[in-house]
């Protein structure tokens, strides 16, 4: 390859990947935590008086009560079956408030017969997911503005592979540690980058869909299909519009037979979620959402019915599904890891963090190449880049551990949701306020040895406010609330371990440096050349 042109591949990795890494950092640092969203809920949801298994007798009975008690629900309700894994029938359901918010409602029957409308508030999954699609910008936006940062994303990927590969079979597993760590940063950048190289254009391309599709199908919806294009491509993607009521009553067919009929249309199918519309009217569906083994990447099957005759309106299934659907249908089951049970998870798990990392490091290789090792004087953009970067990135690290101490802190406080919330982004924007009125060296320190202290505290909390510590939760195969703990020891002593090296490098390395605490010289007292760096950041 020509120099020229692998100074343009190059000038084009550098600026997208600057234009997209810190947001991508948060991105994959929460999507690495958002891959057990289901364990972590549990963990968040905690109760010593774990619910009873229920049969859908009991979710009969509980649609039964809810509809007597509340007819309002009838227009739109979703029914949780319950499950090994989550035992007790759930029913929600959601209403419009006239500031456009939504409010849930939430029940449960006691094994009285009891209804309990006590709203589950753990939210700290949730959020972290949000985290995972916004990066933390409001929803209204946020999941279109990640979806561009993708497309920047995927021009960073095809030009680092570029640059790369003259060198490719030479450099790939080659990781050099010396006096200059900018080789290091450089060599360990590169090698989680090639060998994750599939895996990231993966999410790429289906974050890019995911958060953007609407508008690479809006030219084909208004000039080609004359607004028709939903209905066509609608049931590939599991979409149908509620069938439109008539006025006329009809009693729901009883749970069990709903479910009968699905087993029946959709072998093997395990129900996660029962969705009814206009419930008590004659046009009244119900959807069963559950998965299948299908042979195929993808387990997600629907079975549309009627809700008061029982007659099939629909049946969404991956064998059933053409080459373009199977192709969507895997490539959402490869972004949600739905596939491949705890092992597909434990691998998406450390790819997320090294994703997280190829982005940190990234914008560290930025600032090792622009700053100044001759003078002491630093250039500004440089100095708040090196910043930023750790204001953002340990911030977002550190707001996630202050997120999971708040959610427990606060568990029987009606507001934990916003509470939840609350801690992330004032860690969030407190540790970027930090990191600037800090030296780049000691604000980086003071930041990581604030998150290994967040991060260190979620066992002890889980031990003082619900009476769970670690080996209690180990003796009693509680997986969720013992993994939680131990990752949180494990990350508490990695933060720790990289404040560490932040400080050998700010008391040992080459004193003309962003990364330095050393008194800076004089003007006169700067020598005419320094030896190469001695260390690295972190």
């Amino acid at each position: 390859m020509k120099a020229i042109t692998l100074k343009t591949f190059t000038s084009v990795h550098t600026w997208t990947g600057l234009g997209a890494g810190m947001a991508l950092f948060i991105a994959f640092y929460a999507g690495a935590i958002t891959v057990f969203t289901h364990e972590l809920n549990e963990w968040d949801a905690y109760s010593a008086a774990a619910p009873s298994a229920q049969s859908y007798a009991d979710a009969q009975q509980l649609i039964d009560t809810v509809l007597a008690a509340d007819p309002d629900a009838a227009a739109s309700f979703r029914i949780y079956p319950s499950s090994p894994d989550h035992p007790g029938n759930i029913l929600r359901w959601f209403e419009r408030q006239d500031d456009g918010e939504f409010e849930t409602f939430e029940y449960r029957l006691e094994d009285d017969g009891s209804l309990n409308s006590a709203v589950e508030t753990a939210h700290l999954a949730d959020f972290v997911y949000r985290l995972h699609y916004t990066a933390g910008l409001p929803s209204s936006f946020g999941l279109y503005v990640l979806g561009i940062v993708c497309l920047i994303y995927s021009i960073a990927l095809v030009s680092g592979l570029l640059i790369f590969l003259p060198n490719f079979l030479k450099d790939l597993f080659v990781v050099r540690k010396g006096k200059n760590n900018k080789r290091f940063w450089l060599d360990t950048h590169n090698v989680v980058g090639v060998i994750s190289l599939p895996w990231h254009f993966m999410f790429a391309w289906s974050s890019a869909i995911l958060a953007i599709g609407i508008f690479i199908l809006a030219p084909f919806q208004l000039l080609v299909f004359e607004d028709d294009l939903l209905v066509l491509i609608g049931a590939e993607l599991g979409l149908r519009a509620p069938l439109e009521a008539t006025g006329e009553t009809a009693p729901l067919l009883p749970f069990a037979e709903i479910m009968a009929i699905a087993e029946e249309q959709a072998p093997g199918i395990e129900p996660r979620q029962v969705r009814y519309e206009n419930a008590g009217d004659s046009n009244a569906m119900v959807t069963v959402f559950g998965s299948v083994d299908s042979g195929t990447l993808s387990a997600n099957a629907s079975v549309v019915l009627n809700a008061s005759t029982g007659a099939l309106i629909g049946l969404d299934h991956p064998k059933d599904a053409s080459v373009g659907g199977t192709l969507y249908r895997g490539l959402i089951s490869l972004h949600f890891v739905d596939f491949g049970g705890f092992t597909a998870k434990w691998v998406y798990f450390f790819l997320g963090l090294g994703g997280a990392y190829l982005f940190y490091s990234g914008n560290l290789l930025w600032v090792e190449t622009r700053r100044k090792r001759r003078q002491a004087e630093q250039r500004k953009t440089t100095v708040f880049l090196a910043k930023l970067n750790s204001g953002v990135c340990i911030g977002c690290m550190a707001g996630i551990s202050a997120a999971f101490l708040a959610s427990r802190g606060v568990a029987d406080w009606p507001n934990r949701a916003d509470m939840t919330e609350l801690a992330y982004f004032v860690v969030f924007f407190a540790a970027i306020g930090w990191a600037f009125l800090r030296s780049v060296a000691n604000g980086a320190r003071d930041l990581l040895l604030f998150t290994a202290v967040a991060t260190a505290a979620i066992p002890i909390v889980d031990a003082v406010f619900i009476g769970m510590p670690v080996w209690r939760s180990l003796a009693a195969a509680d997986w969720p609330m013992f993994c939680v703990d131990v990752l949180a020891i494990v990350g508490a002593f990695a933060f720790w371990r990289m404040a560490r090296g932040v400080q050998r490098r700010a008391r040992n390395g080459n004193p003309h440096s962003v990364w330095t605490s050393q008194a800076k010289p004089s003007p006169e007292q700067q020598p005419t050349a320094v030896a190469a760096d001695a260390g690295g950041t972190t």
